[in-house]
């Protein structure tokens, strides 16, 4: 990959907005679970490699892991690089899902 990252300041600035606002919907969810409360999780578009056993708590947990990690990565050179595509992910992609499992 030599191609530098299209994205601007202001871009990451929007998405790592976007991961807080995302990050403190699944911990409000984990409250729940962990209050013993019903949750449902289908409405939460969860990343790829979901394992289908695992409890809500556990779900919830690599889920809010994931996306700490994508928050911690936001400045990074490759991310958004999919290697899958050869490319960074489109600006609009990540407008609506900046969460998206890619590099780095």
């Amino acid at each position: 990959m030599n191609d530098l990252s299209p994205y601007t300041q202001a871009d990451r600035d929007r998405w790592r907005q976007l991961l807080l606002k995302k990050g403190k919907e699944v911990a409000d969810k984990l409250e729940r679970v962990l209050a013993k409360k019903d949750v449902a999780l289908e409405e939460l578009s969860l990343f790829k490699n979901d394992e289908p056993a695992e409890t809500k708590e556990k779900r919830l947990r690599r889920y809010l892991d994931h996306l700490m990690k994508r928050l911690r990565s936001l400045d990074h050179p490759r991310f958004g690089y999919d290697p899958a595509r050869g490319a960074f992910v489109a600006v609009t992609e990540l407008d609506e899902c900046p969460w998206l499992d890619v590099e780095p």
